[in-house]
């Protein structure tokens, strides 16, 4: 009679015993407590952190709001103020007079709320006054369109949203998108001379207001008409409103509709789904009833366990051999199930494995270097096409013969061009900083200035934690060069280039534009089409070499996971908006050779 072995079962009729122990009953029992307590877990606290951030976002925009009509309340009752949109002026001088000691008491003076306000303007039908400061005649306002859907309204004081187009192309006269309180100024004369009261809202600071929510999902709020804030990296006061029916409310998580400012505004949430494991962890009771669970089993687990670990330790060590490139065969008693056989054909696979060593590992090791080769030749592709080779002696003997003839000017610019090329030359410092890409784009900008003259207005802002995180050398001031070359230069008017560096929680937010020629629809798709699809081969095929090759540097950069939004119109200008992951720009930076200069021959 055959003795008992667990080594004599098939591993299927001990995993049965395991699985119906151990596995199929504590489960049944222990997942429906899991299940119910963490689905109503779950969706209570949810809904109560979306709660939270509704209630917070929509404080903050009516306090926003509410405050600033009650600033407006302030001037709708100032009888200085409206003593002085009503008189009759002899000549300026008369006027200046007035509108001096007026600001020495008027609210037009003050702080503008705290920040909360952007702009105030009063205008009133009286041809004495002059336009200018807070103060503007009436006639000014007739044809623009807020003043036309204010007497429409009927109403006496209106808020009013709207894109200023005209605030685009023109640096610091604030967001194109605007929210306005318009009211009348007839607390003392109700029937005579017509003042009209504007108040422009920061909507930047409103918009901060959301931004600095952070909840894992999407935040809008929107009116009848527009999406007005959102918490989304594409939110910002330069791009037009979008529109209201590009969400659904049944679509959100939570929504919320709230009267502020006289206008129905509404608050909606569409949360991301939160990993169902995620939860568990906030039931510390849980962990006990699985406690209780494993050890009724553990005895049964024991026996089968140790039928099934000996062995296995036993094919684990000879594998740490296989690892070291000893192969040994295995010789004990196997045993008649399925660890026995895997003992078998592990003895045949080490017989095997010494024939098969030479070519597999080998084969493998040549495909590996290949790929290689083929990267190295991608990247010194792409690269190639960005270091420039200008003779630097050339140079140098023009700036010398321009100081001999008294040159200065001209041997200045050559001089900083030529230190402009020698930096481009070098490769070693690939990824530099944001501060010295700076470098680079102000010292292009000074010689396109020498050019052109006034022609360029180049302005910039890079927030200050900006400026240590990482970028491929160039590939910004390649878009500024981009912007100069096909923009400005072929432009008879004014051209306006600008650079905004920013970054969110997880992203360096790299936006530039520019006022010039900008370009179709059909030749925005192309180059769409192109980005779309760009590798290093299209390089040596495409006009457009410039653009393609900053943004083949910024994929390879970011391991893919770079965006590239561009738009652009016929005589409208072009807008790029680039968006790196932070956890690429702020990696350590490659090995920066010592910048000190070459030797040329002369």
């Amino acid at each position: 009679m055959r003795k008992f072995s667990f080594n004599n079962y098939k591993i299927r009729t001990k995993m049965l015993l395991i699985y119906c122990f151990c596995v199929l009953m504590p489960i049944i029992f222990t997942d429906a407590i899991i299940l119910y307590t963490m689905n109503s877990n779950y969706k209570e606290n949810r809904m109560r952190d979306h709660t939270y951030v509704i209630e917070r976002v929509k404080s903050n925009l009516s306090d926003t709001i509410d405050s600033c009509i009650l600033f407006t309340y302030n001037l709708y009752s100032d009888e200085m103020l409206d003593k002085f949109l009503s008189k009759q002026y002899i000549n300026h001088l008369d006027y200046y007079e007035d509108y001096m000691n007026m600001k020495k008491y008027n609210s037009l003076s003050y702080n503008y709320n705290y920040g909360r306000l952007y702009k105030i303007i009063t205008y009133a039908d009286n041809e004495t006054l002059v336009n200018g400061g807070s103060i503007a005649k009436l006639e000014t306002a007739k044809e623009e369109e807020w003043y036309k859907e204010f007497l429409e309204s009927g109403q006496d004081i209106f808020l009013y949203t709207y894109y200023d187009v005209g605030k685009k192309n023109v640096p610091g006269s604030g967001t194109s998108r605007t929210i306005s309180i318009i009211r009348k100024l007839d607390y003392f004369d109700k029937r005579g001379m017509s003042k009209i009261l504007k108040v422009d809202l920061d909507y930047s600071n409103m918009l901060k207001d959301v931004l600095n929510e952070k909840l894992d999902g999407e935040i809008y709020v929107r009116n009848k008409e527009f999406i007005l804030f959102s918490n989304l990296f594409t939110a910002s006061g330069t791009r037009e409103y979008e529109s209201a029916d590009m969400i659904r409310t049944e679509d959100a998580t939570t929504s919320i509709s709230f009267q502020t400012g006289f206008e129905e505004w509404e608050i909606l949430i569409k949360a991301k789904d939160v990993p169902f494991w995620s939860v568990i962890f906030e039931n510390k009771w849980l962990l006990s009833i699985v406690l209780i669970n494993i050890f009724l089993p553990s005895i049964l687990i024991y026996f089968v366990g140790k039928s099934i670990s000996r062995r296995l330790m036993i094919i684990t060590s000879y594998m740490g051999k296989v690892e070291k490139e000893q192969f040994e065969l295995i010789e004990i008693n196997e045993g008649e199930d399925e660890i026995g056989k895997l003992i078998k054909r592990f003895n045949l696979m080490v017989l095997r494995i010494k024939e098969l060593i030479e070519v597999v590992f080998k084969g493998q090791a040549e495909k590996q270097d290949l790929e290689l080769a083929k990267k190295n030749a991608e990247l010194k592709a792409v690269q190639s096409q960005v270091n420039p080779h200008f003779l630097f002696n050339t140079l140098e003997s023009i700036r010398m013969r321009s100081l001999i003839k008294n040159e200065h000017e001209t041997a200045d610019i050559i001089e900083e061009l030529a230190i402009l090329f020698r930096k481009t030359m070098s490769w070693g410092d690939d990824y530099i900083s944001v501060e010295e890409e700076m470098g680079f784009i102000d010292n292009y900008i000074h010689i396109q200035r020498y050019r052109f003259g006034d022609k360029i207005k180049y302005y910039h802002y890079i927030m200050d934690e900006c400026r240590t995180c990482l970028v491929p050398k160039l590939s910004i001031s390649t878009f500024i060069e981009n912007a100069c070359i096909h923009g400005i230069e072929t432009s008879d008017k004014e051209g306006v280039i600008s650079l905004t560096i920013t970054k969110s929680e997880e992203f360096l937010l790299v936006e530039i534009t520019d006022n010039g020629k900008g370009m179709d629809e059909y030749r925005l798709n192309e180059l769409k089409r192109m980005i779309n699809h760009a590798d290093s081969s299209m390089l040596y095929e495409s006009k457009s070499t410039g653009v393609l090759n900053a943004y083949l540097r910024l994929k390879m950069y970011s391991d893919g996971n770079v965006l590239f939004d561009i738009d652009s119109k016929p005589e409208g200008g072009t807008e790029i908006l680039i968006r790196l992951p932070l956890a690429y720009s702020n990696k350590e930076q490659n090995p920066i050779k010592d910048d000190k200069e070459e030797p040329f021959d002369d």
